[in-house]
């Protein structure tokens, strides 16, 4: 019989290596949402983050363009 994990997306059951980084991290994406979302990142910073790299990112190298963004404000 099959179980729920295996009819999940691989990013859930699998790390993910962060492009900045390079850390594992567990993709946080629910139906719901993900925690990436609860990260305050401007519009410019999305932007510059989406240029740069293809893939997510950890929530630390998240917080931490979020903050040095704040800090160049």
């Amino acid at each position: 019989m099959n179980t729920v994990a295996e009819f999940l997306s691989e990013r859930w059951r699998n790390p993910s290596r962060c492009e900045a980084c390079g850390g594992v991290f567990t993709c946080g994406a629910t139906l719901t949402g993900c925690w990436c979302l609860e990260i305050k990142l401007s519009d410019e910073t999305r932007a510059e983050l989406r240029s740069r790299y293809s893939g997510c990112l950890c929530r630390r190298c998240l917080e931490k363009n979020g903050l040095n963004r704040k800090m160049k404000d």
